[in-house]
């Protein structure tokens, strides 16, 4: 055999892959498929309009999907945003609570110290007028006689009358 003529054996050659099948099937003795399901083919703008249909409901549906997502981000930032707030809220209110305990613990030191020193100038005050009070007593006649009596003749009875008197 020639190459040439090889050749043109495959250029002549045509192959019907449903005729290989329905011959196969006839000598194997089974019975040849009918094409009860096939559909005719379809109209170029039966075509056109499925083709618009899905492009539309494709493009309007990637949209939900698009919109659907950003919402959710949405969603998830203001959530965020929220809990940040709630952090902050409670920071500040604890902050203020401690404030506002320091400023009592202030303000009773301050009264205790207020109270410390009204009592000590209130002590001091009565020790003046003990002391003033005493002074003026040493003063009297009558003080300074019994004091006079005692100092020149000291007895019991001197003494006690010195320290009525006096």
């Amino acid at each position: 055999m020639d190459k040439r003529n090889i050749e043109e054996q495959l250029k002549d050659l045509h192959f019907d892959m449903d005729e290989e099948i329905d011959d196969r099937y006839e000598r194997q003795g089974r019975r040849r498929i009918t094409q009860r399901h096939a559909h005719s083919p379809m109209d170029t703008s039966q075509a056109i309009v499925l083709a618009a249909v899905i492009i539309v409901g494709g493009l309007w549906g990637g949209k939900l999907v698009y919109d659907y997502i950003q919402e959710q981000r949405m969603k998830a930032a203001i959530n965020e945003a929220a809990l940040y707030m709630q952090q902050a809220f409670r920071q500040a209110d604890q902050s203020s609570k401690q404030v506002q305990a320091n400023y009592r613990q202030r303000a009773a030191a301050e009264a205790s110290l207020r109270e410390q020193r009204q009592a000590q100038q209130q002590a001091q005050r009565q020790a003046e007028l003990t002391r003033l009070q005493h002074e003026t007593r040493l003063q009297t006649p009558q003080c300074r006689f019994w004091r006079q009596q005692h100092e020149q003749n000291p007895t019991e009875r001197t003494a006690v009358r010195k320290r009525q008197a006096c």
